[in-house]
């Protein structure tokens, strides 16, 4: 039910004076924001009128500094991580906003690959709380600035503040409508990961309508760098290049690894599975193009200790906890699951996992579970026990609740009919405990969500 005017003209009246004094009534601040309605969480043009309104009263940061722009359905994460860090071991200053968070919204504001510290977040919050009151509601579409829309523009703000050299930034859904498609700079480089069927309620359900709003993110007279697409895909990318007069680069990862590999270490690459290199692959190609473009040398010898060095939290980042090894990845969609189960069977060919399952509502949940149970006699190809649980995570973008661990195990049951291989536990700090003290490693997978809980769970119990 909607809020009334003389509600919402109370909060305002709240928030005019307000001074957030710790990180926690930070947080509290930003959870005020977080959509209730499906209507709010996915706005569309009215949530993009409503940012750009937001940033050109913080005084449009956005067009003071360089901007990689990074959207696709599968590696965004990956290759924004990687391009910040190829240009930070350049001597670059470099922004990188992400979304979501695993633990901390501080994740979202990193310089350099380092999260702000919590009390300059604070800092630099308080200092645009008068322009988010001055927002709400009073904007052309008068209407309350979201969770997501006040990070994107508190990400600007802090990084024109610190005046970085670029700033990589993630789109969180689709791109067309992003918050982050804020930049109208010509020179701002887009840069498109593999693009799937995901998000359909909401992107189109055909892999040409979400190509298309993926694609939307690239500015006229721009470059654009895209990995190499599936035919339909490459299509829409590229008329929608021709009509905006870009330049596009198309990159064949295969190729591109043959040529740079020796030279820079991409057959050294810390992070595991072939869909890591194709996304090493794109980040390298965007900071070879940044290079020619902007007149700078790249140091090959530090973009090979980038590689081998690599580390990101809950992309097949293998732990070692209680003596046993875990592996946590945040495949949330059938084509990630396929990369994912890929790379763990090529990397432990002969091992078997227990897996500690939770997918997000909404997601295609029944074709990764038939990815991860693929084999023809039902038993599972690399778990020995599935144990489903759930989330309810309530400080993030949006409110994000996983699906009924009975629902999943259904059907689990009608692809996989092992019944007594399947654990329902749905209470996760129960199911974590439960898995852990079993012999067998553990695979942690089906929502970055999860992860990031299970996340929180470890670093409580430290």
């Amino acid at each position: 039910m909607a809020r009334g005017k003389g509600a919402d003209e109370e909060k305002r009246k709240t928030n005019l004076n307000m001074f957030i004094r710790t990180f926690k009534e930070a947080e509290r601040f930003l959870v005020s924001h977080i959509p209730k309605t499906s209507t709010q969480m996915f706005p569309g043009e009215l949530g993009l009128k409503r940012t750009k309104y937001f940033l050109h009263l913080l005084g449009d940061p956005q067009e003071k500094i360089k901007v990689i722009h990074v959207a696709g359905t599968s590696g965004k994460g990956s290759t924004c991580y990687l391009i910040s860090s190829l240009l930070t071991s350049q001597g670059f200053k470099v922004g990188l906003h992400q979304s979501p968070h695993l633990i901390n919204v501080t994740e979202r504001f990193q310089i350099g690959n380092v999260n702000i510290a919590k009390k300059e977040f604070v800092y630099y919050l308080n200092k645009i709380i008068p322009i988010i009151n001055r927002t709400d509601g009073a904007c052309p579409v008068s209407t309350e600035l979201t969770y997501f829309e006040i990070l994107v523009g508190l990400a600007f703000y802090i990084f024109a503040k610190k005046k970085v050299d670029y700033a990589v930034m993630e789109t969180g859904l689709g791109g067309k409508y992003d918050g982050t498609n804020v930049v109208s700079r010509s020179d701002k480089l887009s840069v498109l990961t593999k693009i799937g069927l995901d998000h359909v309620a909401i992107l189109g359900k055909t892999i040409e309508k979400i190509a298309l709003q993926k694609a939307m993110i690239i500015n006229e007279k721009s470059q654009v760098i895209s990995i190499n697409q599936d035919q339909k895909v490459e299509k829409v990318i590229r008329e929608v290049t021709e009509k905006k007069m870009a330049e596009i680069i198309f990159i064949d990862p295969n190729g591109y690894n043959q040529i740079k590999s020796d030279k820079i270490g991409l057959n050294r690459l810390n992070l595991i599975g072939e869909y890591q290199k194709e996304n090493a692959s794109l980040a390298l190609a965007a900071a070879n193009y940044l290079s020619k473009r902007d007149g700078f040398k790249l140091d090959n010898e530090k973009i090979k200790k980038v590689f081998e060095t690599a580390s990101f939290p809950g992309r097949f980042d293998v732990r070692k906890i209680s003596n046993k090894t875990v592996i946590f990845d945040g495949a949330h969609n059938p084509q990630k699951m396929e990369a994912f189960l890929g790379a763990l069977i090529q990397k432990y060919p002969n091992k078997k996992f227990n897996f500690l399952l939770a997918f997000k509502k909404g997601k295609d949940y029944e074709e990764m579970i038939k990815i991860i149970i693929s084999r023809r006699d039902g038993a599972c190809p690399v778990c020995t026990k599935i144990i489903l649980t759930s989330f309810f995570v309530e400080n993030q973008d949006v409110i994000n609740a996983s699906e009924e661990p009975d629902k999943i195990e259904s059907d689990i049951i009608r692809y996989n009919r092992i019944k007594s291989e399947i654990m329902i536990i749905p209470n996760l700090k129960k199911a974590w405990e439960t898995v852990l003290k079993m012999k067998e490693p553990i695979v942690v997978t089906g929502s970055l969500y999860l992860v990031g809980e299970i996340f929180r769970l470890i670093k409580t119990n430290k």
